[in-house]
């Protein structure tokens, strides 16, 4: 392919995915990781992309602009010379995501508070409401408004709440789940107290139906995990369904994502099989015996976490923004700009963007810059279940910049 035509190739995949990946496009294309820099650059200096780690991100506002104003023409895909197979191929490789959870789901009650009560501190609610949680539910819903094909696993019970449930996924736009039911629980609920001075929360959980998944079930679920490219679970469900999960995924060879919430010590069981490690400072906190209260607390934590076997750790931190701890190296993600309103749910967003984004075939880095941006979009809007879409993330990354730092 001549060098035009896999510029216009390349323009036309920004146009419809938003986003593009250095090392992917150099596989794709059959050419070295500088030659796809060198297009990008090209693109950029034409107005038609921003520059980021690992790739490129569409600018539209310039795109149109240039387009108005005749001084661009896209030309159809359809006219390239890329065979019908080769173009499926790319599609598949570069566009497509699928992501399997194993998680809970939990009626959720809500009040808005003017500051979250001390012991013995009653204060009066603004807003008060019954919604769709619990973080295999949210953490679903935004893989899913991210744009990763996901199968959602999950159990509730025989309640006047399991019918709320599996209304709600039903119309989530989630596009493939297993739901499960038992006589031996009620469906899990959370208490929340969200404070409107910060939208900072404390949170409550009785998992109730979430701990009664059984191995026999998840052994059921073995085609579902064998599908997806990346899976996800948090600590939400009984440690014998997890580990059965973990087990299913490593014969299958598949990238496992655990976001250690909420803790429990019983997580030094399974840690070392994990892939990627997703703890708050909090979390992180427990797992290191560090008190946490800067960045470089969370990277001798971070350090510390990494020697119990798990390959990558990114440590959320907030407003602040997030760690990525390796062996080789430690990166700090700044956080993108955001008017909070609710941070109930940040967590769960940055958890199932991060996993579309990895089985979308970002690179880590890319993955949680896209992680961020949608948690920061999440926590702008009220219920710990409400996501932004695709569209959402791409635009606020190409109308802020989010630079990240080597940590020394």
């Amino acid at each position: 392919m001549f060098k035009e035509e896999r510029r216009s190739d390349i323009l036309n995949l920004l146009i419809k995915e938003g986003s593009v990946n250095v090392s992917k496009l150099s596989l794709y294309y059959q050419v070295s990781q500088e030659t796809i820099r060198s297009d990008l650059d090209y693109l950029q200096h034409a107005g038609m992309l921003q520059r980021c780690y690992g790739g490129g991100i569409l600018n539209r506002q310039a795109l149109s602009k240039l387009i108005a104003e005749n001084k661009i023409i896209i030309p159809d895909i359809t006219e390239l010379p890329v065979d019908k197979e080769t173009r499926v191929k790319k599609e598949d490789s570069i566009m497509s995501g699928k992501v399997c959870i194993l998680g809970s789901f939990n009626i959720d009650v809500s009040a808005t508070v003017p500051w979250l009560p001390q012991s013995g501190e009653s204060v009066l609610a603004s807003q008060f409401g019954f919604y769709p949680g619990g973080k295999g539910a949210n953490q679903a819903q935004a893989a899913s408004n991210a744009g990763a094909d996901v199968h959602f696993i999950f159990k509730v019970g025989k309640d006047q709440f399991s019918a709320f449930a599996l209304n709600h996924i039903k119309k989530s736009g989630i596009k493939s789940y297993s739901a499960y039911q038992t006589d031996d629980a009620p469906t899990g609920s959370a208490l929340i107290y969200v404070s409107a001075e910060d939208g900072d929360n404390c949170i409550a959980i009785y998992s109730g139906a979430n701990m009664k998944i059984t191995v026999e079930e998840i052994q059921e679920q073995r085609n579902f995990i064998a599908a997806a490219d990346v899976v996800l679970m948090q600590l939400e469900n009984n440690l014998s369904a997890i580990k059965e999960f973990i087990k299913i995924a490593q014969q299958e060879e598949k990238s496992i994502i655990l976001n250690p919430a909420p803790y429990t010590k019983q997580v030094n069981e399974i840690i070392g099989s994990i892939d990627i490690l997703t703890p708050n400072e909090t979390e992180a906190s427990f797992l290191s015996g560090i008190n946490i209260s800067n960045i470089s607390d969370a990277k001798q934590a971070g350090n510390i976490i990494l020697k119990s076997g798990v390959k990558k750790v990114i440590i959320t931190l907030g407003a602040q923004g997030s760690l990525l701890c390796e062996k080789e190296r430690t990166l700090f993600v700044p956080a993108w700009h955001a008017v909070v309103k609710d941070a109930a749910g940040a967590g769960d967003a940055f958890n199932g963007a991060l996993a579309t984004a990895l089985a979308r075939k970002y690179d880590l880095v890319s993955a949680i810059q896209y992680a961020s941006a949608f948690a920061s979009l999440a926590v702008e809007q009220e219920g710990a279940s409400s996501m932004p879409t695709h569209q959402n993330v791409i635009h606020r990354m190409t109308t802020q910049t989010n630079d990240v730092a080597i940590i020394k």
